[in-house]
């Protein structure tokens, strides 16, 4: 049995057997969604140590990698701090990345940095110009590389509101 990692409530967890799993799933052709996280937990329970209390998480986590597996698009569960930089890697784009990372750093938070490059996945935000600036799912800046004052300011109230 190959063990595949699934991401629950923002932590990389390895379920074993996960695509026999999913194969069965799909040979008992379940409509229904809560069925189915139903079905995908009591299946995944069976080889794997899943806590009462994590249940709901698991499930949702599972019926997400499920549509993924069945070639759906799926967006990716998010937790905590997330920044994208988005910029095809112009200088603008590359100091944004240095100052973001340098104030994080000031900080000393935790957060998932990522630099988005990729223009087909930079037009999904709406953004035109770049460099621009997502933190936690909201544009901030787009055109310009902000001050780190005014970074870490957007930052902390992300933090906050979360």
């Amino acid at each position: 049995m190959e063990i595949r990692q699934i991401t629950v409530k923002g932590n990389r967890i390895g379920i074993i057997g996960l695509d026999e799993i999913f194969q069965s799933a799909k040979q008992a052709q379940i409509g229904d969604g809560n069925s189915l996280k139903n079905f995908l937990l009591e299946k995944a329970k069976e080889q794997n140590y899943i806590p009462s209390s994590a249940e709901e998480d698991y499930k949702n986590a599972l019926y997400r990698e499920y549509l993924r597996f069945c070639g759906e698009e799926v967006e990716e569960e998010e937790a905590g701090l997330v920044i994208k930089i988005l910029g095809p890697g112009c200088p603008s784009c590359e100091q944004l990345e240095k100052d973001v990372r340098t104030v994080v750093q000031e900080l000393n938070i935790a957060a998932d940095i990522q630099h988005i490059r990729d223009l087909k996945e930079i037009s999904k935000y709406g953004v035109i110009t770049t460099p621009g600036l997502v933190i936690n799912k909201k544009i901030v800046s787009t055109g310009k590389v902000p001050n780190k004052n005014q970074i870490k300011d957007w930052i902390l109230s992300a933090i906050k509101t979360d």
